[in-house]
This record gives C-alpha cells, sequence and structure tokens, in this order.
C-alpha cells in the first residue's frame, strides 16, 4: 500500500480509538475513583489513560502494518 492512504487509516483509528476511550473515560475515573479518592488529578489521569490507549493501539497497527508488508515483500 501507498503511505499517503497507510497514514490516512492510522490517522482514522486514532480518530475512532480517541473517540471511543473519551465517551468511556467516565465509567473508568469512577472505577478507579473508588479505589484512590482524591489521590490523583482527574486532568492528569484522564490524559495519562488517553495517551497508553492511544499509543497502544497506534503501536499495534504500525507493528501489524510492519509484518504484512515485509511477508509482501518475500
Amino acid at each position: 500500500m501507498n503511505r499517503p492512504l497507510m497514514i490516512i487509516i492510522f490517522w482514522i483509528l486514532g480518530f475512532i480509538g480517541g473517540i471511543s476511550i473519551y465517551s468511556i473515560l467516565p465509567s473508568i475515573l469512577n472505577f478507579f475513583d473508588t479505589f484512590l479518592p482524591n489521590l490523583y488529578s482527574k486532568y492528569f489521569f484522564e490524559a495519562l489513560i488517553a495517551g497508553i490507549i492511544g499509543s497502544g493501539l497506534s503501536t499495534i497497527a504500525v507493528l501489524y502494518w510492519a509484518n504484512k508488508s515485509s511477508k509482501e515483500e518475500f
């Protein structure tokens, strides 16, 4: 596949992942709030969760693409 198409696909995956994480973030925060009340900044924790999940999604997508493209060459 050509690079501009792959960049657009990664962008779409990140966008969809960000929207889905943002929509379930309140339930995740309520879960952690029962265990760790007032021990963290809510804004920082939201950013941390979104960053971890976003980087995980992009890493998985890049690894899948790299593995698939390396098999096509040989």
